[in-house]
């Protein structure tokens, strides 16, 4: 199968900061083209690369589609597609930490399965030396979190005001709070976790496969 030039280039992108940031490549590797072709060269050589799988992320496509669900209004989905994200995205920083430090993919899982989202997002990132989360950011997450729970587990807590008339320009403006709050989260999310994947060189990939 031939590949297009913009998916090939997308493709020797995605390896590059894949081996950057699990510890495989140094920054010595990034320097330039010739660098991370040496790079490739010695991974290869020392059998590194018999150990490397490849695997599809859709993490992104979750905020497309939380996007979509809530420009068609369908606000709890659109909550399911943001909650998966923030999820994904934090395991994702557990399976690197762990990666990182030689630790078995077993025990990763495990790590994974058994910590609650706030866990995650407050003692563990201690215990891996990540920075501290955004307190007004985590609660932004713990709230969708506890807000898609419900919808998923149909756990719906009695709302006293139910029988009351609804001020839809009220829950108009509520709703769009909700999600302007969301997406500030994600694009705090977003660099958060380039901070620490890429420690600042993820230009400088992009520059190198052009």
């Amino acid at each position: 199968m031939e590949m297009s030039p913009k998916f090939e280039k997308e493709l020797i992108n995605n390896v590059i900061e894949s081996l950057y940031a699990s510890g495989v490549f140094t920054e010595d590797d990034i320097k330039d083209k010739e660098s991370y072709i040496s790079g490739l060269k010695r991974i290869i050589d020392n059998g590194i690369v018999d150990g490397i799988t490849i695997v599809t992320d859709h993490t992104e496509s979750l905020t497309l589609k939380a996007r979509e669900c809530q420009k068609a209004k369908e606000f709890d989905y659109a909550r399911i597609f943001y909650a998966t994200f923030f999820e994904h995205k934090v395991n994702d920083l557990i399976s690197l930490y762990c990666i990182r430090n030689g630790i078995d993919l077993k025990t990763q899982i495990s790590i994974i399965k058994s910590v609650n989202i706030l866990g995650k997002f407050t003692w563990l990132l201690e215990l891996m030396k990540y920075p501290k989360f955004n307190k007004k950011h985590l609660s932004t997450i713990l709230k969708l979190a506890d807000s898609r729970n419900s919808f998923v587990h149909y756990k719906w807590k009695e709302d006293p005001e139910l029988n009351n008339e609804i001020d839809w320009d009220k829950e108009k403006l509520r709703i769009d709070s909700e999600f302007e709050n969301i997406e500030k989260t994600v694009k705090y999310f977003k660099n958060y976790c380039s901070k620490l994947k890429f420690k600042g060189k993820k230009g400088q990939i992009k520059k190198i496969v052009k």
